[in-house]
């Protein structure tokens, strides 16, 4: 059918005929890498991230979040793709970031602080 219409082998998305049951993250993603090419999970670690980031206004909470969430990506998984490994370091960067937010929070803190 669809070699008919658009000139290419269909997907088992749009045939639905996905194995759902075996593999639900993965047949739930595939029609979202076909359009953003292989970021989607980014995409959603990133939404994730942002609303707790606007709920909280926590650096730290963010990163832990942000690293809790790659770790069991990587654990459970075990697949790493070029656009998730990049994603990974971009986070590192992020986190590193945060880390040097919060240690400036705290020495500023302490050395603006009156005595006691």
């Amino acid at each position: 059918m669809c070699a008919e219409k658009l000139g290419r082998e269909c997907s088992c998305h749009e045939i639905g005929e996905c194995a759902f049951s075996t593999d639900p993250l993965t047949t739930m993603i595939i029609p979202f890498d076909a359009v953003f090419g292989g970021l989607s999970l980014v995409i959603f670690w990133g939404l994730i991230l942002s609303i707790v980031w606007l709920r909280t206004h926590n650096p730290m909470i963010t990163g832990l979040i942000g690293v809790a969430m790659s770790g069991s990506y990587i654990a459970g998984q075990g697949m790493i793709t070029p656009e998730i490994n990049q994603a990974l370091g971009i986070g590192g960067v992020l986190l590193i970031f945060s880390l040097a937010i919060s240690v400036y929070q705290v020495i500023s803190s302490r050395i603006y602080s009156p005595p006691q």
